[in-house]
């Protein structure tokens, strides 16, 4: 553990937080904990991609008499999914619209035994057309036909059309992306049990206890008092954990009210990739006009996302997305039209990135061709366009004059040698075995949630003193924030300290409980640190403040005090310890104990959602990404070498766990960009298998330079900006603008594999 060696943890290495525990073996996963009397629960799903369903049939050779089943019949309150558009069921009653929709649960003692009941349960559905493939979508929505959209949204800014008809070049181009599979390392998984109160305890592997917890409420028709939702140690999240534990939980929940038992299920790998959330694919479109100089003119964008069988989060995913479908470069007329296509799938949901990586790869992709077609090299034609200080967003946001965007931009060219290394491409050097390319890509990712939703949110948290395991005083924070694998029970204690003055070690942060903590939002939208991380450094400030009046009027006769680095220092030189002053005010009666703060936006911030205009987000965080790749010229075998990332978050709270951050989100990216593919066929995923979804190895990782620019939040004592998601935004583009400089020929849909590059060549009829 880092001890204090100067003023304040913000900006330290501090070591995790859960590092031992999980090295050792020692944590907790959702898979480990056993309950008294434990049963197991299975789901009946769905076999047609379509269908109404007209009852399930029960094999009269099996024996029920261990075994509990759930039907729609059996909710006791509402069998809607409370998400923003409520169009899901919990048990499909009537129709089905995906392969694997559930329609019915069990449970028995052993997970055999609950697998072999759900087996022995047929639903009878009538089977009617479906739509599945991605591919049939985008030529149905090119041809004009007649498609369901689960959500729209346009942005205007000026007037798009005339703007191109005012160019002298345009240039329109098509990308796509397809589903892509979190694959975090612990699978879904959730146990609910029964209290004698007649309510429900449910705890597992979750991103968000408050979107779990009012779901319950509605589906058991229970008030908030007698639905307890904890988390238990996570394996990783990606988005996966944010609204699909609310489905898995609300299952053992009904399983665990009708038997009376504490009812558990953690799917194995197969059913989690088969069932769970993916990534939209995508389809967009960019028109684009420019002068023969390389400003731009007017910007058209259609995007187009795959939603699958419900809404779920798509309206939120879309709007993120479209933001960030121009963001970055000056134009004054443009217009983002967005739309959802609803297919026979399951749903696609959150995953890191949240809508940007789709639209940064058809925006940095598109950005090089721009450059090609006026003659240009990439970096020239990016810092001759990017937003200058007081220019506005496709929003209509102003830019601060002073921002992170140019300042990454010029750091990464620099560090990377880009023009050196640019006119040193090796394409056509029939000395060489393999081809040479660099790229880059410039992106950025708002922090905290779209528009108004964290004015809705209005997150709080709080800090509690307390008497610690070991009997001296503790800070518990008590936020609804989640530790995933990303740092943020490390980075919060170091807030907190900071804010205190006091050892870290004197910081806890137990695993959130909704019946200890209030609600902070939910763990997703890269706002933990930023959004959350203010209002605990804002509830410490309160009980700092509160700690100094307490010792100031019992210790030195009235004298002002202050407490930094653990210790109380009177005016006059006299001081106490951390420790004996917490005690002190800990066995005094009616001293405030907890201490909660709430957060608010920067002020004048105004959003008008009709309209879809205003300050989108807080703040912006900002990157670049430099990737070289090499290519083999036999096989065509990609082989990325290094990647040169500089990025803005403002204030860098942990240096390790950020630059951990950005390797493990550039090597998410580079399996996105490279080899992540997952095929539909008959309804269902192809790569339902981590045999057959190939992610990166250890061997396909590159050298990775990873710096930071601070540019730092001005509207909190942090400085923090947003982190989590940024680093996967730019990956694939930069990857992809570097195979198009190595090989000549530019691929438009990912992943970039051997054998679209080996098609594109041969289309052209020559080797590059």
């Amino acid at each position: 553990m880092v001890t204090v060696t100067r003023r304040g943890y913000v900006g330290l290495p501090v070591e995790r937080t859960d590092a031992i525990e999980k090295v050792q073996g020692k944590a907790r996963y959702v898979g480990d904990v056993r309950r008294p009397n434990m049963w197991y629960g299975a789901i009946v799903r769905s076999p047609v991609s379509h269908g109404f369903v007209e009852g399930l049939e029960r094999d009269p050779h099996f024996d029920w008499s261990g075994v509990v089943l759930v039907t729609p019949d059996d909710i006791p309150g509402s069998n809607v999914v409370e998400s923003l558009v409520r169009d899901m069921p919990f048990l499909a009653a009537k129709e089905v619209r995906y392969r694997g929709e559930p329609v019915a649960l069990v449970a028995a003692p052993t997970r055999e035994a609950a697998h072999a009941a759900a087996a022995a349960v047929k639903p009878r559905i009538r089977r009617v057309p479906a739509l599945t493939e991605p591919d049939e979508v985008v030529r149905v929505f090119k041809a004009g036909g007649e498609l369901e959209y689960l959500w729209s949204q346009e942005i205007r800014k000026g007037d798009a059309e005339q703007g191109l008809r005012e160019a002298r070049i345009v240039v329109e181009r098509e990308y796509r992306t397809g589903y892509a599979e979190q694959l975090y390392i612990e699978p879904q998984g959730m146990i609910a049990v029964p209290q004698e109160d007649g309510g429900v305890l449910v705890e597992g592997s979750m991103q968000c206890p408050y979107y779990v917890q009012p779901e319950l409420c509605a589906l058991l028709n229970l008030p908030p008092e007698k639905v307890r939702v904890r988390q238990t140690v996570v394996g990783g999240g990606f988005g996966g954990k944010e609204e699909f534990p609310s489905l898995l939980a609300g299952y053992c929940a009904l399983l665990a009210l009708k038997s009376g038992r504490a009812v558990k299920i953690v799917f194995d790998r197969e059913e989690d990739i088969l069932f769970t959330t993916k990534r939209h694919p995508s389809w967009v479109r960019h028109r684009t006009g420019l002068t023969r100089e390389g400003r731009i003119t007017g910007w058209r964008v259609d995007f187009l996302l795959i939603g699958g069988a419900y809404a779920t989060l798509s309206p939120v995913v879309l709007a993120r997305g479209i933001i960030h479908a121009a963001i970055g470069y000056r134009c004054d007329d443009v217009v983002v039209q967005g739309r959802v296509v609803r297919t026979n799938m399951p749903p696609s949901g959150a995953f890191r990135g949240f809508g940007a990586p789709q639209a940064f790869w058809a925006l940095e992709s598109h950005v090089d061709e721009l450059a090609e077609a006026c003659g240009m090299r990439p970096d020239e034609f990016r810092l001759r366009n990017i937003y200058r200080g007081g220019d506005t967003t496709t929003t209509g946001q102003r830019v601060p004059e002073q921002y992170g965007g140019p300042a990454v931009l010029r750091k990464a060219l620099e560090l990377s040698r880009f023009g050196a290394r640019y006119a040193h491409c090796s394409r056509g050097r029939t000395m060489s075995d393999r081809w040479y390319g660099i790229g880059l890509a410039y992106f950025c990712h708002g922090a905290g949630f779209t528009g108004d939703g964290e004015a809705r949110i209005r997150a709080r948290a709080a800090v509690e003193l307390a008497r610690g395991p070991e009997g001296g005083p503790a800070v518990v924070i008590r936020a609804s924030s989640t530790e995933m694998g990303q740092g943020a029970q490390t980075v919060l204690r170091q807030i907190v300290a900071d804010a205190l003055a006091v050892p870290i070690d004197r910081v806890r942060y137990p695993l959130p409980d909704t019946a200890l903590v209030p609600d902070s939002g939910p763990t997703v939208a890269s706002r933990t640190t930023m959004v959350v991380g203010a209002v605990l450094y804002d509830a410490a400030v309160a009980m700092k403040k509160a700690l100094q009046r307490f010792v100031s009027r019992n210790f030195f006769d009235g004298e002002g005090c202050v407490l930094e680095e653990g210790t109380f220092s009177s005016e006059t030189g006299r001081s106490l310890d951390f420790t004996r002053a917490a005690l002190d005010y800990l066995r005094t009666t009616g001293v405030q104990q907890r201490f909660e703060a709430v957060f608010s936006l920067p002020p004048g911030t105004q959003w008008d959602q009709e309209r879809f205009r205003g300050d989108a987000y807080p703040d912006y965080s900002w990157a670049c990404y430099v990737a070289e790749v090499e290519v083999e010229r036999a096989t065509l075998a990609i082989g990325p070498i290094k990647i040169t990332a500089v990025l803005d978050i403002g204030r860098v709270v942990n240096p390790v766990l950020a630059e951990g951050q950005v390797q493990g989100g550039l090597v998410q990216g580079i399996g996105y960009a490279l080899m992540e593919k997952v095929g539909v066929a008959e309804g269902l995923f192809e790569a339902a298998r981590m045999q057959t979804y190939i992610v990166p190895g250890a061997l396909d990782i590159p050298e990775i330079r990873v710096t930071f620019v601070e540019c730092p939040y001005p509207y909190s004592a942090t400085g923090a900006k947003g982190l989590g998601e940024l680093p996967l935004n730019g990956a694939a583009p930069a990857v992809g603008n570097a195979l198009k400089h190595a090989v000549g020929r530019r691929i438009h849909d990912l992943p970039v594999t051997p054998e679209k590059l080996f098609r594109a060549i041969e289309r052209k009829g020559d080797a590059p």
